[in-house]
């Protein structure tokens, strides 16, 4: 009868193979204790962000990596590390990205290179590296996004894992936010309560008829309005005018 037991050599490779992934596990918990630790005791700050961008960065192999905040139609850098922006800078949230966090944000990962997030070399050889993109999110809603490049493939436990850092970063992100969201909009104030309406609905983008049938007013009267609102507010075209609307904490309506 043929002898179907392992032998010494396939029993010392699998017993190092199982060492290995108990070690890595106890990292990847390990990681996640301490990250709550912090979070509970000092709550979120930059310095945080950087440690734990460095440890996953450490644990899972990727010389480049970035956490970063969604905010007015751009990506913020909160942390970085090898070949990407510093830390501050905006990136616009256009093509592959816009798709990634369109709402209500699907729990994925994304292996397209985007060049618009990373400053390597244009000679760079990208078939040598795995990128990884994932949505950082709180209720579906999109907060940010992580990003690595890696030397070496992530299995799908380790992507379960960064999913769940993820998860984590968006209500951490998220309530970051809210706690900086006292917005000094006492600007506000330098409008009429028509042109507070019109200014409001700027985000969503709309044309001046479109306006003008949301307030039930001509567009030429939405003309004035936004003409008014403009030299007011010491903006020079609509676009600024429907950015500091956004920061002002509106939102689009789906005109």
């Amino acid at each position: 009868m043929p002898n179907d037991s392992p032998t010494p050599t396939e029993s010392a490779f699998a017993l190092r193979s199982a060492l290995k992934q108990t070690q890595v596990q106890i990292a990847h918990d390990r990681l996640f204790e301490r990250f709550g630790q912090k979070l509970f005791s000092h709550g979120w700050s930059e310095d945080l962000m950087q440690w734990l961008l460095d440890e996953v960065c450490m644990q899972f192999g990727a010389p480049h990596g970035l956490i970063s905040q969604q905010h007015a139609g751009a990506l913020k850098i909160l942390a970085q590390r090898g070949k990407t922006f510093p830390i501050g800078a905006r990136v616009p949230m256009l093509g592959a990205l816009a798709q990634w966090l369109k709402e209500p944000i699907h729990f994925e990962v994304h292996t397209q290179f985007v060049p618009s997030l990373w400053t390597l070399p244009a000679n760079t050889d990208h078939t040598t590296w795995h990128c990884y993109h994932l949505p950082i999110a709180c209720q579906q809603r999109a907060v940010g996004l992580l990003g690595l490049i890696t030397g070496n493939p992530l299995s799908a436990a380790s992507l379960q894992v960064l999913h769940s850092v993820c998860g984590v970063l968006g209500f951490a992100l998220q309530g970051q936010a809210q706690a900086n969201s006292v917005i000094d909009d006492s600007y506000l104030q330098k409008l009429t309560p028509r042109e507070r309406e019109v200014f409001a609905l700027l985000p969503s983008g709309p044309s001046n008829a479109a306006l003008a049938q949301k307030l039930g007013i001509s567009p030429g009267t939405v003309k004035i309005h936004i003409e008014r609102i403009l030299s007011k507010l010491d903006l020079n075209d609509r676009t600024q005018a429907a950015v500091k609307a956004v920061e002002a904490g509106f939102k689009s309506d789906g005109l």
